[in-house]
């Protein structure tokens, strides 16, 4: 165990001591200017190459989020998306409006808002883990 413990670490010694001194300079080279003029600068993408780019982005982008409107559109249940369609043919909410309503249809509107939250909070009170 020991054995193997000193192995390992000396490996990697070995290794660098194979590589030679690390503080030489690179050598010196001469760049000849005929070979600089023959390059050409490079300017970057065109103005039409640019535009093909973030066209092909929009796209991408359009492209999913069609995907997703379309998926949820198919997940909807049945119900949900046939108010949609009728809410959407009366131009307006599926429900009575509420300027439209009658104190007693508000109070009795409210009454049953606040029988069903209570029937709600009794259910998860049942719920709960003893």
């Amino acid at each position: 165990m020991l054995a193997a413990l000193a192995l390992g670490l000396a490996i990697p010694t070995l290794a660098t001591a194979q590589l030679g001194p690390t503080n030489v300079p690179a050598p010196l080279t001469q760049t000849d200017d005929s070979d600089q003029l023959a390059v050409e600068e490079d300017t970057g993408l065109t103005t039409l190459q640019l535009v093909l780019i973030f066209g092909a982005a929009i796209g991408v982008i359009a492209l999913i989020g069609y995907v997703i409107m379309r998926d949820a559109r198919h997940s909807a249940p049945a119900a949900a998306r046939a108010s949609a369609k009728a809410a959407a043919a009366a131009g307006g909410d599926a429900g009575p409006k509420r300027k439209n309503m009658s104190a007693r249809e508000r109070e009795r509107e409210r009454a049953r808002k606040r029988s069903k939250s209570k029937a709600a909070r009794n259910q998860r009170k049942r719920n709960r883990p003893r």
